[in-house]
């Protein structure tokens, strides 16, 4: 598994539009699932610098992590032209190995009867 690492700036006052584009429901995740080896994010907001956020993409290799964006290239580029609205940067700080990543088989982790 692959996990691909971005840190976004946003502009002030702009805090819910880039919340709901990268959130679970957003445009950018839904794009990302039209993949099946996209495997979910991480969507993360600096508790320090309210303005920061990062982003990490799991993917189930990177072979197909590159199909995807080169698939969807058209679509990806019109996204990241309609993010520019309310970010001030977005840097990519890499590729990295997702090393101990929980199991994704059986009951979910929110299943509390213990059975």
């Amino acid at each position: 598994m692959v996990a691909v690492v971005w840190q976004l700036t946003i502009h002030e006052n702009t805090t819910e539009q880039f919340e709901r584009f990268y959130g679970a429901d957003g445009a950018w995740t839904q794009l990302s699932r039209k993949s099946r080896s996209f495997l979910g994010s991480s969507f993360l907001r600096d508790l320090g610098m309210p303005t920061r956020y990062l982003l990490v993409e799991y993917w189930s290799e990177m072979l197909v992590y590159e199909k995807h964006t080169a698939d969807f290239d058209a679509q990806i580029k019109a996204l990241e032209e309609r993010r520019k609205e309310f970010t001030a940067s977005v840097e990519s700080l890499g590729l990295f190995s997702a090393l101990d990543v929980p199991s994704r088989v059986g009951p979910t982790w929110s299943r509390r009867s213990g059975v």
